[in-house]
């Protein structure tokens, strides 16, 4: 659900996105391997983890009507592996927002942790946003 208090046009360096919890259960990364390609190892894929965290950006602030989200770009730190099954918190704030005629990009900080509060994954993702 959409924050009622911010619109994409107040966002500015600095805000904080309202922390999201999800569970990485078995059936959400055999959906993701499955889009991806590719063979799981009995743990969740770390980029998956990412695709969550920027999906609860992307459904936590109403965007411009007709605004598509495109993942640019990311630069990420792994701290540990996380098992299928377990809940994450995602932390996410925006670190820089430009505006490029039709095009803007929001450039994330994110930070990602495991039930035990510890990091499991932290850096900055780049978000297009075309007009």
């Amino acid at each position: 659900m959409p924050d009622k208090t911010i619109t994409y046009e107040g966002l500015t360096p600095g805000y904080k996105f309202p922390p999201a919890a999800y569970e990485l259960s078995a059936s959400f990364v055999s959906k993701y391997l499955k889009a991806v390609d590719s063979a799981g190892v009995g743990f969740v894929p770390p980029l998956a983890i990412t695709a969550c965290a920027i999906a609860a950006m992307t459904k936590s602030v109403p965007l411009p009507p007709g605004t598509i989200a495109i993942h640019a770009s990311q630069e990420l730190e792994f701290f540990k592996l996380v098992p299928i099954g377990a809940t994450i918190e995602c932390h996410i704030g925006v670190a820089q927002k430009i505006a490029r005629g039709k095009m803007s990009m929001l450039i994330l900080e994110i930070e990602v942790f495991d039930k035990d509060k510890e990091k499991v994954q932290s850096g900055r993702a780049t978000i297009a946003l075309p007009a």
